[in-house]
């Protein structure tokens, strides 16, 4: 089949610069809105848009470099009722995954198979870079509320995917692949009169803003609650809760110190998991509480807490009889067993949460490095214990003996 001369040069230009195709029934179009992003290493984030006459397709652009896991434009100014389009790289990096998804609020949006997205030529991932060409049926009427086609100044948000290793990036063939937080977002306006005209396409460049522009500075993001989860729960299982055991055997005075000791550490490791609890709110796979990490967390917590309450009533009842009781055995081996599922706990919700291969060696030296340090200081106290200082707990009911030489410690 013979070609027109235009037909063959756009034909050429799909070919050999797929970056720069569109689809094979609508030409490029001049009535665009384009927002160029500079990033590092002379990489762009670009979100370009058409909107045809009389019509409310959405043609669309979207790219963004493969460094980041994942690049996402929304509708709004705020992720609440926020239509939007999420890139990332297919389960073998030689194409993208595209999938439009809606937010109900702070948190990670929700795929919907209702909005119809088709897919145009340029789609893939060229030169380290991944782009989605496309057009949209029916965004218009689902972006209600958030987007307005006669506004000059309609604000979008962008949110770019965390970078820092294979462990961070996301390659999946599914469109309701869970995304971790953005390391990078922002809020950037279009003038979608200037994008509206013609029969419906996008331009041949983007190396240039039209009709847009950033909105503030772009924001650097961190995961924090996930950092102060970890820091609370490793803080209090790892370090604070040993240190009690070893206050008890260091001295018969040492009860007081190590009650409050222990009620500190509780209250910290309660923290740490409500923080747990808020950080599955956020995430789609999170969310049934039927993973691994969740389901032990939540017995570990539960634990912690029957832990605290048999050391408690073990006193109450010592100070009135003078005579160990059953729960003091409980008591303290029931300690050993929450340090040794929180360890590993710890390592799963590191991998869970897709942590960098530093991060969990790091995570694994420094178990190593405390654990060992916490058996030389128990050795050392048995030690002390066995060269004749008296109170100390060689056996689990001679907890009553540190409390019949300070029986008021605890009031």
């Amino acid at each position: 089949m013979l070609l027109p001369t235009g037909g063959v040069a756009l034909w050429l230009l799909g070919l050999f610069f797929p970056f720069f195709a569109v689809g094979s029934v609508h030409s490029s179009s001049n009535a665009a809105s384009i927002f160029n992003l500079p990033l590092q290493q002379n990489s762009n984030f670009t979100f370009a848009l058409n909107i045809p006459d009389d019509s409310t397709d959405l043609y669309f652009h979207l790219s963004g470099p493969t460094a980041y896991s994942w690049v996402a434009v929304g509708t709004g100014s705020e992720m609440k009722n926020s239509l939007m389009i999420v890139l990332y790289s297919n389960a073998h990096g030689n194409n993208v995954t595209v999938s439009p998804r809606l937010a109900s609020g702070e948190q990670e949006p929700v795929y919907s198979s209702s909005l119809a997205v088709d897919l145009l030529n340029g789609t893939g991932i060229y030169n380290n870079t991944m782009t989605v060409n496309a057009r949209c049926s029916n965004c218009t009427s689902w972006a209600t509320g958030s987007l307005d086609l006669q506004s000059t100044t309609q604000p979008w948000i962008f949110g770019l995917g965390p970078t820092g290793g294979t462990a961070a990036m996301l390659r999946s063939n599914s469109k309701i692949a869970s995304i971790e937080r953005h390391s990078e977002y922002g809020v950037f306006t279009m003038d979608m009169v200037h994008a509206t005209g013609g029969s419906g396409g996008l331009p041949l460049s983007y190396t240039t803003s039209a009709g847009s522009a950033i909105s503030g500075s772009v924001t650097n993001d961190s995961n924090w609650p996930s950092i102060i989860h970890a820091i609370c729960l490793c803080g209090a299982i790892f370090l604070l809760m040993p240190t009690g055991v070893i206050f008890l055997r260091i001295s018969p005075k040492s009860v007081r110190w190590h009650w409050i000791n222990q009620s500190l550490s509780s209250a910290i490791a309660i923290i740490g998991t409500i923080i747990g609890f808020y950080l599955s709110t956020m995430f789609t796979k999170s969310q049934t509480y039927g993973s691994a990490h969740q389901i032990l967390g939540i017995l570990i917590l539960l634990t912690t807490l029957a832990q605290w309450s048999m050391g408690f009533w073990h006193h109450l009842v010592y100070k009135r009889s003078q005579l160990p009781t059953k729960l003091g055995p409980i008591h303290r081996y029931l300690g050993y067993f929450i340090v040794f599922f929180a360890i590993i706990n710890g390592g799963i919700g590191l991998t869970w949460s897709h942590a960098s291969k530093s991060v969990i060696i790091g995570y694994s030296i420094a178990v190593a490095v405390i654990g060992s340090g916490l058996v030389f200081l128990f050795a050392l106290a048995r030690w002390n214990s066995n060269s004749g200082q008296k109170g100390s707990i060689s056996s689990p009911y001679e907890l009553g003996e540190f409390q019949s030489s300070r029986e008021s410690d605890i009031r």
